[in-house]
């Protein structure tokens, strides 16, 4: 069972941590999950149908 869910996981592209779902707007069907480390941040616009990345420069 951990095989398929690790195949589930998004990741950061930077530091390749597990992507956290937090601010989840279950309403609106907007899907956020973001880095723990604030590198990246993506979210699902239903309406969109597509997904809108965010990375972090500094």
């Amino acid at each position: 069972m951990s095989i398929f869910k690790n195949l589930f996981m998004e990741h950061c592209p930077k530091c390749k941590k597990v992507l956290e779902t937090k601010h989840s707007k279950p309403l609106q069907s907007i899907v956020i999950k973001s880095c723990p480390e604030n590198h990246y941040h993506k979210e699902f616009h239903p309406a969109l149908e597509t997904y809108i990345e965010t990375y972090k420069v500094s």
